[in-house]
C-alpha cells in the first residue's frame, strides 16, 4: 500500500537541523503552502515572519487564513487560498485578507471544515480522494463559487490542484443518495511549530494536533520549527509521546518564542494585546505596512525581536505548571 500522496524517502539518520533563513529559501515562488495548526495556537509566525523578509511571491494556501496567513496576504506574498475559515476568533475577520478580497488582489476557495480533515487525511494514505456527504447542499457545492481553475493556473506546480474541486455521483455501494467526491489536499511544503523536535526530524505536541499529523504525510517538503530541540533518543524513550515521525520531515529549525503572538501550550500564552495591535494596523494599507516595517523587516532575527518584546513581556506570558497555560484573573 502506498503511504504518502508523493513518494517520499526521508531519512532517519542524517542531522536536519538548519536556519530558519535557509528553511524558508527551499520555498518557491508558486507553492502550494500549509502553515500548521490553526487560528491563534501554536503557529509557525516565525517561518510566516522569514516568509517576508525573503519576499516569496504566488502562494497559495490551505486549510485557514488566519495570524500568520493574513501577514502573508497583506504583504502579497499569497495570492490564494482553499480553506474553510478566515479570521482572528475573538478578534475579528481577518483585516489584511479581507482588504485584499475587496480589492481583487487574494482569491479564496471555500471549502468545508470536515473536507480538510478528509482532504488531508486521502492525502496522508495515498489516495486520490475520498467519499463523503460534508458541506452537500451548502454553496461549497456551488460550481459557480469554485475557484479551482484559478488556484491551478496561478500554482508553480499545477498538479497540487486537482482537475476539479469535487465531483457529486450517485452511492453505488448503499444506494444513499447523492455524495460527493472530495479530492486529496497535498501540499509543495507543510510548515508546522511544534514544543519539541529531535534532530532528525521526530516531533512532540503538547495540546491539540490540528491538521498538521495529516498534513505532514501530504507534503512534498516538511519544515519543523520547535521550541526546543531536544535528542532522539530522548523523545524515542517515550515513543507514544511523539506525533510526528522523523521519516515525514525533511528540517527542524530551533526557534525559541516562535509562535508568539500565538499561545503555545506549556511554554507561553497568547499575547493578547499583540494581536489587538495587529489587527488595528492592519485595516490600513499604511498602518499594515507600519506594523510590517516595525515587527518583521527591522527585526531581522528572533534575537532583535524578543528584544523588542522586553523580558517582562516575555516573563508574563510564561506558562504556569501544572495547567500548562497562564490564569487570567480578571
Amino acid at each position: 500500500m502506498q503511504k504518502y500522496f508523493f513518494d517520499k524517502h526521508k531519512s532517519n539518520k542524517e542531522n536536519k537541523l538548519v536556519s530558519l533563513k535557509e528553511a524558508i529559501s527551499t520555498i518557491n515562488d508558486g507553492d502550494v503552502l500549509f502553515l500548521g495548526s490553526f487560528v491563534d495556537t501554536r503557529r509557525p509566525m516565525a517561518a510566516a515572519y522569514e516568509i517576508v523578509r525573503q519576499a516569496k511571491k504566488g502562494l497559495i494556501l490551505l486549510a485557514e487564513c488566519s495570524l500568520a496567513e493574513d501577514i502573508l496576504v497583506g504583504n502579497g506574498c499569497a495570492i490564494a487560498w482553499r480553506g474553510c475559515y478566515t479570521g482572528m476568533a475573538t478578534f475579528g475577520l481577518s483585516p489584511a485578507t479581507l482588504r485584499k478580497i475587496e480589492k481583487r488582489e487574494f482569491f479564496p476557495d471555500e471549502i468545508g471544515h470536515i473536507d480538510i480533515i478528509l482532504g488531508s487525511m486521502a492525502a496522508m494514505v495515498g489516495s486520490p480522494f475520498v467519499a463523503t456527504s460534508a458541506t452537500l447542499g451548502s454553496d461549497v457545492v456551488n460550481e459557480e463559487y469554485s475557484r479551482n481553475e484559478y488556484l491551478k493556473n496561478a500554482a508553480g506546480n499545477p498538479e497540487m490542484i486537482p482537475h476539479q474541486k469535487f465531483v457529486l455521483m450517485e452511492d453505488p455501494f448503499y444506494g444513499k443518495g447523492t455524495i460527493k467526491l472530495q479530492p486529496a489536499m497535498p501540499a509543495d511544503v507543510a510548515i508546522i511549530h511544534v514544543q519539541q523536535a529531535g534532530e532528525k526530524g521526530t516531533a512532540r505536541i503538547f495540546g491539540s494536533l490540528g491538521f498538521d499529523h495529516y498534513f505532514v504525510h501530504g507534503a512534498r517538503r516538511v519544515i519543523l520549527t520547535a521550541e526546543q530541540v531536544l535528542p532522539e533518543e530522548y523523545l524515542r524513550r517515550d515513543p507514544n509521546r511523539n506525533q510526528i515521525p522523523c521519516t515525514a520531515v525533511d528540517m527542524v529549525v530551533e526557534v525559541p518564542w516562535g509562535g508568539h503572538p500565538s499561545q503555545v501550550q506549556n511554554f507561553y500564552d497568547i499575547d493578547i494585546p499583540f494581536i489587538k495591535e495587529y489587527v488595528s494596523s492592519a485595516k490600513t494599507e499604511d498602518g499594515f505596512a507600519s506594523w510590517i516595517e516595525e515587527w518583521v523587516i527591522n527585526l531581522d532575527c528572533r534575537d532583535k525581536y524578543l528584544d523588542k518584546l522586553g523580558a517582562g513581556r516575555i516573563q508574563g506570558l510564561r506558562t504556569l505548571p501544572p495547567y500548562g497555560y497562564r490564569q487570567r484573573f480578571r
